[in-house]
Formats: C-alpha cells, structure tokens, sequence
C-alpha cells in the first residue's frame, strides 16, 4: 500500500506555534522521570519535526530505565520511521516504515498511538503521519497482549536522545506532547482543510492524564517548560535553541 503525505499548512491565522527548538544532533536532549506511575498499556506522544541531518539515526522520544529496557521513537539511519520496545536486550516488538522521510524542508506531524489491551494485534501500534495512518510496514511485530511498556513508567523521559545510547536528534521539534491513558487519533491533533492541508490544531484542552506533557513552541522546547497543567517539566542538557521555525509560522 502506497503512502501519501498530506503537506502541514503554513496558517498566518488560526493556532499559531511560536517557533521550535533546534536539536544540534549531538549532547542536546530533554529529560524528565515521573515521580509516579502511570497508564504504561494505553498513550499517545505526538511530535512535530523538521529533520536536517539526514542518513543518520536521530531519537525523537524514548523511555526506560537502561540501555537494554526501552521503548523507542526514532528516524532509521536509512530514514525509515520506527517504533520499537527492547527488553533485557532483545527488541520484543517493532514497527518499521518502507516509507522514507528525507525531505528536509518538511515539517511531520507524527502520532504514536499504543493501546496493549486491544484485541487485534494490529491496533496496539498505531502510526500516523500528518493525519495519515500508516500501514505498510517493512518490520512488523505487534506487543502481547497488555503489555506493560516502559512509558508512563517510573523510569527517565527523553526528547531527542537514544535512552544510554550516543544518538541524538538532529532538527526542529515543535511540539512533543505525551497522552497518559488515551490511544488517540490525529484528529485530536488537527484536522484536514477544504484545499487538502493537514492543519495543526490547539491541543491545550486534551486530558493528559498523570504523566502526560504538552511542550509546544520555540522558548517553551529549549526549557523543557510543559504547559499541559500537570507541571511535568523537563531538564536540559546541551544546547536547544529557540527558533522562529514553525509549521505554522513562516
């Protein structure tokens, strides 16, 4: 099955995003470790991105508590897009795009929705690129059923760093927003115009449930402040600069 990405509308009225951050690809990331534990079975990350470095791998989200006890988000070095769980060592489940993202003037609106409870294996993992569901995966295992993952764990967060790796981002996030509890569609996100455009919408009024985050814009992203109401602020390491650079602001 083929896959068509629908463009982000650049909109100078309507929800604007006040910049994006600027990963350098290398010691730049964002962490934050919950105090308590949530729904590890049933969430949605949602993030939005430019990428610059191309060929490489570069994490978007990943949680865990060590190198060998994760869940990753992350560009393949072959700019594939996948989703993956590593536990004591071994990947347990993965999806991975035949689609290749390498256009480095595109903004993506990428949602990742899990819930390990659903009957049909197939649901577990859904994956959604500008409010386009993805479903021609070159690698594709699904989870078993109710399984526990390691987000909304007691375990580190991160935005932009391999969790005990030496890979990082390397580009512009605009948002990265987390949904404790809820496996959400892009239409909680944004929605498609009359002309064809995926547009980005105002989030702020979701439920984010125990651990969830909504970090949205330039200045907002290299502080790691969350304005989601739970206060689940990240710490910085490295560099993130605030950009003028938005999907929604050109």
């Amino acid at each position: 099955m083929s896959f068509i990405m629908r463009p982000i509308r650049f909109a100078s009225t309507g929800h604007i995003i006040e910049g994006s951050g600027l990963f350098g690809g290398s010691t730049d990331f964002l962490a934050f470790t919950p105090s308590s534990g949530g729904n590890r079975k049933t969430w949605t990350f949602r993030t939005v991105v430019k990428r610059t470095g191309l060929g490489a791998i570069s994490p978007m989200f990943f949680a865990g508590s060590d190198a060998d006890n994760f869940f990753g988000l992350r560009f393949q070095a072959d700019d594939t897009l996948t989703a993956f769980h590593v536990d004591t060592g071994s990947v347990t489940d993965q999806i991975t795009t035949t689609q290749v993202f390498r256009d480095p003037a595109a903004w993506l609106d990428i949602v990742f929705a899990c819930d390990t409870t659903d009957g049909t294996a197939a649901n577990r993992y859904k994956l959604y690129v500008n409010g386009t569901q993805i479903t021609d995966f070159g690698t594709e295992n699904y989870p078993t059923s109710s399984f526990d993952t390691d987000v909304n764990h007691t375990n580190e967060h991160l935005l932009g760093k391999r969790l005990g790796g030496t890979s990082w981002f390397d580009g512009y996030m605009a948002h990265a927003d987390l949904i404790d509890g809820l496996q959400l569609t892009p239409s909680s996100f944004g929605e498609v115009t009359d002309d064809g455009f995926w547009q980005l919408n105002d989030v702020s009024e979701l439920t984010f449930g125990t651990n969830g985050f909504l970090i949205e814009g330039g200045s907002a992203m290299s502080a790691g402040t969350d304005s989601s109401g739970n206060s689940n602020d990240f710490s910085k390491t490295g560099t993130i600069t605030a950009t003028n650079d938005s999907p929604t602001n050109s």
